[in-house]
């Protein structure tokens, strides 16, 4: 003889002690999935240089001078076994790839060490993004995370445009420019072969002498950079280098460089994680 459809209910609900208190709507047992994001991973392995080039302003692509070094999962840049004190060249480790729509962050601080012609002045170094795949030249076509001291957080521009997000409120327009502001683009200014455009960042939140965590993230046409946690400067409607008589063309990637500056310069912890579209649409919501 066939059951009723309550006899079985109650049947499962005896053998299976507290289903009972979950058959309610099926909305009130159904959790959504937790999503995921994607892994971090790291740029540089703590070990060598896999996945990074070497060029340093009149030596080449060979480190010949012992700029670099790796000690303990650190990179230290123009440090104590650095052999030409006396003609520290301008430089840079760039990735081999290319990268957009991205989370980058990293540690650095300065060590003790300067150098002609910077001596005296603030000790410096940067992280350039967007970087162009132009070799045998310092400075390629890029945005430079500016790290000179008192200075963390500037965005200086190279060879190509993007529009500053003003304050409001006290701090940096973000994640997106609201319609009401201009979109219009500063004139360059051009000296040394290049146009640069140097935007200032809004907040002192670097720690002399210690370690600093900083953060750049990048997706689309715009990018934010972060110091210590605050957002002290954001980008928008970066575009590359414009061609007369050509529309603009959105400027959303290439490879990351972190700079030699005339200071010695210590890195460690640098890793990325890719944003994907929930990604995007999540720091879209604020």
């Amino acid at each position: 003889m066939p059951f009723a459809r309550r006899e079985i209910l109650t049947a499962v609900a005896a053998a299976l002690p507290g289903l009972a208190m979950h058959c309610g709507p099926a909305s009130a047992a159904i959790k959504p999935p937790v999503r995921r994001q994607n892994p971090w991973q790291l740029l540089f392995n703590g070990v060598d240089l896999d996945g990074w080039s070497f060029y340093q302003d009149g030596v080449g692509d060979t480190d010949r001078f012992n700029a670099v070094a790796i000690e303990d999962g650190v990179l230290r840049l123009l440090g104590p076994g650095y052999a030409e004190p006396d003609g520290a060249g301008f430089g840079r480790l760039t990735t081999t790839r290319r990268f957009a729509d991205y989370h980058l962050r990293l540690d650095y601080r300065f060590g003790d060490r300067r150098f002609a012609p910077r001596s005296l002045a603030k000790r410096n170094s940067g992280i350039l993004y967007h970087m162009a795949p132009i070799e045998g030249v310092l400075y390629p076509d890029c945005i430079e995370f500016q790290m000179e001291e008192t200075d963390v957080g500037d965005a200086i521009l190279v060879n190509v445009q993007g529009i500053q997000g003003p304050d409001l409120g006290g701090t940096p327009v973000w994640p997106t420019l609201p319609p009401f502001l201009p979109r219009t683009y500063a004139e360059p200014l051009v000296f040394g072969g290049l146009a640069r455009q140097w935007y200032r960042k809004n907040g002192n939140f670097e720690r002399l002498g210690e370690w600093n965590t900083l953060d750049i993230i990048a997706f689309g046409d715009t990018a934010a950079h972060i110091v210590n946690g605050r957002v002290v400067t954001t980008l928008f409607g970066l575009i590359e280098k414009p061609a007369p008589g050509k529309q603009p063309v959105p400027l959303t990637g290439g490879r990351i460089a972190l700079e030699m500056e005339g200071a010695e310069v210590l890195y460690r912890n640098v890793m990325i994680r890719q944003l994907d579209a929930a990604d995007i649409a999540q720091i879209l919501k604020g």
